[in-house]
C-alpha cells in the first residue's frame, strides 16, 4: 500500500480511508509493504505466467513486479510516485537479474496508461480502488485479471478470493490478508439477433441482455415464445441458462457456453439430450 515502509497502525489506515477526498492523489495513499506470502498469493490467484504483461499500481519497493518477472517470467511494470522507491526497485531488479523484464516508472497511478495490461495488481485503499474501477472496466481488455490486496471494489463482487493467515500483520485487517480477483468482463448488454440451430432446424432468435458487471439477465424471443434466465461473464466467455418455453413443459433449461468479441456471440447449448448452436450479432 502506498508513507513509510514501517508497519502503519491500523487506526491510521482507517482514518486515511475515511478522510481521503473524492479525487485522491497517489501521494495520499500510505505505503505499507506487501508480505512475501501475499505477493505469491496475488500472482498465483491471477495465474501469472510467461506472456503476461503485469502492472503494479503503487509498486513501493517493487517486490510484486520483481517476483512476477523472476518467478513467473512475466513482463512487469511498477508505477510509483516516490523517486527513492523507484530507484531502490531498479537496484533490486538489477541485482536479481530481471531488469530486462521488470521496469519501474516514476508516475502518478491516476495518470498512467496501463491499457496493455493482462494483469493489474494493487494494494491501495477502498476509495482509490473505486476511483480506478471505471478505468479498469472501460479501458482494459476483457479477460484482464485484476488483483487487490485487502480492499474490494464495492458492489463489483470478486470472481475469486483467498484469505491468507498473517499472525504478525498489524495493519487493518490485522492477523490476515485477503486477496481479491476480478476478471474484466466483456460488454454484452443490449439486443442481439441471430440463429439458434437444433434438432428441429434453425430458427431466428432475438435476445435482450441486461448486464451488471459479470452478471447478466436475458430474455430471448424464439418462435413466438419468450425464454428468460441469467448467467455470468468471465472475460469473453459467457455462461447463460434460459428456461424452456411453456410449450415444452418439463423440458430442462437451455444451458449455453458462448464466446463473444463484443459484436458477435456464438457457441453451443444443451437441454437434456438435445444439442443446439447459437450465432448472433448485435442488433442495429
Amino acid at each position: 500500500m502506498r508513507g513509510s515502509p514501517a508497519a502503519f497502525p491500523a487506526i491510521l489506515i482507517l482514518i486515511a480511508a475515511l478522510l481521503l477526498p473524492a479525487s485522491p492523489r497517489a501521494d495520499e495513499v500510505p505505503y505499507v509493504t506487501t508480505p512475501d506470502p501475499v505477493v505469491e498469493a496475488m500472482l498465483s490467484i491471477a495465474d501469472v505466467g510467461p506472456g503476461d504483461i503485469l502492472y503494479d499500481l503503487g509498486s513501493g519497493d517493487g517486490r510484486i513486479v520483481i517476483a512476477a518477472a523472476k518467478r513467473h517470467v512475466a513482463r512487469a511494470t511498477g508505477i510509483e510516485y516516490d523517486k527513492k522507491l523507484v530507484a531502490e526497485s531498479r537496484e533490486i531488479a538489477a541485482r536479481e537479474g530481471v531488469s530486462d523484464r521488470a521496469r519501474f516508472l516514476e508516475q502518478d497511478i491516476f495518470l498512467t496508461d496501463f491499457r496493455d495490461a493482462t494483469v493489474v495488481t494493487m494494494y491501495l485503499l477502498p476509495e482509490v480502488n473505486l476511483q480506478l474501477r471505471p478505468r479498469i472496466l472501460d479501458e482494459l481488455s476483457p479477460g484482464t485479471r485484476v488483483v487487490s490486496h485487502d480492499w474490494d471494489m464495492g458492489d463489483w463482487k470478486p470472481d475469486d478470493l483467498r484469505t491468507i493467515p498473517m499472525p504478525e500483520k498489524e495493519v487493518f485487517p490485522a492477523g490476515e490478508s485477503t486477496v481479491f480477483l476480478w476478471i474484466v468482463p466483456a460488454r454484452i448488454a443490449g439486443n442481439w439477433r441471430g440463429t439458434l440451430s437444433g434438432p428441429d432446424g434453425a430458427e431466428t432468435v432475438e435476445i435482450g441482455i441486461d448486464q451488471r458487471y459479470q452478471r447478466i439477465e436475458a430474455k430471448a424471443r424464439l418462435n413466438g415464445k419468450t425464454l428468460a434466465g441469467g448467467g455470468r461473464i468471465r472475460g469473453k466467455d459467457v455462461s447463460l441458462e434460459l428456461d424452456r418455453p411453456a410449450g415444452k413443459p418439463g423440458a430442462p433449461p437451455l444451458r449455453f457456453s458462448l464466446r463473444t468479441d463484443g459484436n458477435s456471440i456464438e457457441g453451443d447449448a444443451v437441454s437434456g439430450k438435445e444439442r443446439f448452436s447459437l450465432k448472433a450479432n448485435r442488433a442495429p
